[in-house]
């Protein structure tokens, strides 16, 4: 389906037509028909684009120091010259993904954080080939004919791709803070399920150079784990912007909210055990008795986390909780 759209022209363009129509070059009737001359672009309305360009670009910065930094390692553990670039960054369906990887292929399988979400980190056989028989004092000369990876093959990759995982992760930390734990590995792109066929994915397809041979290396994330991430960039990105003066006042703008946020504040009295019998005898007087002491203190919790001890009592004729220490000094 498509949809109307008028081109933006830039600075340039812009002062390069005005010089035009001053020098007589462009007549103002055809400026006129210029202007109303509109160009139809396809947008395809069942793959919509789910990240913004600036997020785009932040991300992009990311998985560039991701590929130095797993590049310097590379060239130390290969003892060659070794060069990661970041050459694409593409958002598809997952369907469409999936049947851009060629059988037998190397997919590993990660969780993505606290997002209870996966990616996977692609590398062609090639490269694994390549790899495997540098860190066994060959010249890296793949296969003759296409197989997939044995499983001393994997065990001699994987201490390799941990480091990617974990180089990842410090790419990620000035963003937010990521672990990314190795959970599942596949020869065949048809069993791997990190999102349901119609997602959208994010791509970043990275070439490795190792001496004169090149090989593709691809990351793939659902967007859905990035939703959360990146509203933390937004918000990275709109901090970093302001200055001086700004940065102050956008400070203050945000501390005020967070002044404004509301948080649940609970406490534990007490727990006991009671047989089943004792509960169904249960009637309107009964006392129970619970473990605590009259004079011991009780937990309290803000948002479920540990934060204080308080003694519980009662002011102005409600039950309240005073609080008598940290939670933090039993620690100490």
């Amino acid at each position: 389906m498509g949809g109307v759209v008028a081109e933006v022209l830039s600075q340039q363009e812009i002062d390069r037509l005005l010089a035009g129509v001053n020098s007589g070059e462009v007549k103002e009737a055809e400026l006129g028909e210029l202007l109303k001359k509109k160009e139809v672009y396809e947008y395809d309305f069942r793959k919509p684009t789910r990240i913004s360009k600036d997020q785009i670009k932040t991300l992009r910065n990311l998985h560039e120091n991701f590929a130095e930094l797993y590049g310097f390692h590379l060239a130390s553990r290969l003892q060659t010259m070794v060069s990661i670039e970041l050459v694409a960054v593409d958002q598809l369906r997952y369907s469409e993904y999936v049947l851009s990887i060629t059988n037998p292929c190397c997919v590993y399988i990660f969780d993505v954080g606290q997002t209870n979400s996966r990616a996977v980190l692609e590398l062609t056989t090639d490269l694994v080939f390549m790899i495997v028989e540098r860190l066994l004092g060959g010249i890296g000369s793949p296969p003759k004919a296409p197989r997939a990876i044995t499983q001393i093959e994997q065990r001699i990759i994987q201490p390799l791709v941990l480091q990617a995982l974990n180089n990842l992760s410090t790419a990620w930390r000035p963003v937010y803070e990521l672990e990314f734990p190795l959970c599942g590995f596949e020869t065949n792109a048809d069993f791997v399920q990190i999102a349901p066929a119609g997602e959208i994915v994010l791509v970043f397809s990275f070439e490795v150079k190792i001496g004169d041979e090149s090989f593709l290396m691809n990351l793939c994330y659902p967007t859905f784990a990035l939703e959360e991430i990146n509203a933390q960039v937004n918000l990275m990105r709109s901090l970093s912007r302001a200055t001086g003066k700004n940065r102050e006042i956008a400070y203050r703008a945000l501390s005020e909210n967070l002044l404004k946020t509301c948080i649940e504040v609970r406490t534990l009295i007490g727990t006991t055990s009671i047989r089943l019998k004792e509960l169904l005898d249960l009637e309107v007087g009964d006392i129970i008795c619970l473990d605590t002491h009259v004079d011991e203190s009780v937990p309290i919790y803000l948002n479920d986390k540990l934060k204080f001890y308080g003694k519980p009592g009662v002011v102005d004729g409600v039950v309240s909780v005073k609080i008598v220490r940290e939670a933090s000094e039993d620690h100490e």
